[in-house]
């Protein structure tokens, strides 16, 4: 199954490179590579999607077994890849459509939104570490006991 999904994976980036040129095939990765990296951001944290996308642990040169291995183990999550893949093929076809330029910018706002609100769920609870009362009262509180009552008695 994994031949079929590199086919048809250089497939879409020659018609993509066909279409939108060289910059569109180059885009249409970078486009593909990021939405997939929010996505599991959005799971994971920006870190653990770091380590889970596997960049900390290629080494050069990149056709090596180790980072084949790695690279595979991405298509693993085949929904968030599928979903990255038509963000990307849908952003060079809105390219093709209207102005590459407010295509880009709005990929870019949409992008940085979404990175927020990854951040924002992600980051840790700021906790206060200081008492409610920085000061305390220098009143005495007394406490009275409850008055006893006596238990019921039955005739």
């Amino acid at each position: 199954m994994q031949y079929w999904i590199i086919a048809f994976t250089a497939a879409l980036i020659v018609v993509i490179g066909y279409a939108a040129g060289p910059v569109g095939a180059v885009i249409s990765l970078l486009a593909f590579a990021g939405s997939l990296y929010l996505m599991w951001a959005r799971k994971l944290g920006f870190r653990g999607a770091w380590t889970r996308f596997g960049l900390d642990r290629f080494t050069a040169p990149f056709w090596k077994g180790e980072n084949w291995e790695r690279f595979n183990a991405m298509f693993t999550d085949s929904e968030s890849v599928v979903k990255a893949g038509t963000i990307a093929v849908a952003l060079i076809a809105l390219s093709l459509i209207l102005p590459a330029g407010q295509v880009g910018l709005i990929a870019l706002v949409v992008a940085a939104w979404y990175a927020f609100e990854v951040y924002r769920s992600h980051r840790p609870l700021v906790r206060p570490t200081v008492a409610i009362e920085s000061n305390p009262v220098g009143d005495k509180v007394i406490y009275a006991t409850a008055p006893r009552s006596e238990p019921a008695t039955m005739n």
